[in-house]
């Protein structure tokens, strides 16, 4: 009998809502994105939205602008990461899986873009988000903080490579990720999840 993606999807998303359920703490998710500030061939931004808003918005106003995946440098900022990652799933938490390959593209968005990013404190909002599969960014802290886009992307590769369920049925190959890691010496976190976009 052959699996279908969505049948697998349902399947892997629906073993997170039964096992996750010791903690009672549950965050806020909010749409409003955070500010992105920076450069891009030689064209100043700022701008409030996910990554892949900010870079339409970018490609609109200055259509000359590329965005070259291949050319992205793996950012070197060392700090305080809590390893290994939670992986869905994630105690207390009915997080559902998001697709792997669209949480690729949001990393690689992310390096590209090299921007400084800020959010506010105790909120949760999205940086990336495409085919239903998002990346959030969580301030634990009651002010303001800010963090290099390369630096936060970092910590959803540490979740792919942690986190990821592949799944082969005939000559498909499927995969999907989720999870939650912590930066501890600046008090937030990075979630990769799914989510409606």
């Amino acid at each position: 009998m052959q699996f279908s993606k969505v049948v697998a999807f349902a399947f892997l998303a629906g073993s997170s809502l039964v096992l996750g359920s010791a903690v009672p703490e549950k965050r806020v998710f909010t749409n409003n994105g955070v500010t992105f500030r920076g450069e891009v061939n030689g064209h100043a931004f700022e701008e409030t939205g996910t990554v892949q808003e900010v870079w339409a918005t970018l490609k609109a106003r200055h259509p000359d602008i590329e965005f070259d995946a291949a050319a992205v440098a793996e950012h070197k900022e060392k700090r305080d990461k809590a390893l290994p990652p939670l992986c869905i799933p994630v105690a207390g938490q009915n997080w559902n899986f998001a697709e792997a390959s669209a949480i690729d593209d949001g990393i690689k968005y992310l390096k590209g873009l090299k921007a400084t990013l800020s959010i506010a404190g105790h909120t949760c909002n999205r940086i990336s988000c495409s085919w239903n599969s998002a990346i959030h960014w969580c301030n634990d802290n009651k002010g303001e903080i800010s963090a290099d886009s390369g630096y936060l992307a970092s910590f959803a590769q540490d979740l792919q490579n942690h986190c990821q369920h592949c799944i082969s049925s005939g000559h498909a190959f499927y995969c999907v990720v989720g999870g939650q890691e912590f930066e501890d010496d600046a008090h937030y976190n990075v979630i990769v999840r799914d989510a409606s976009c």
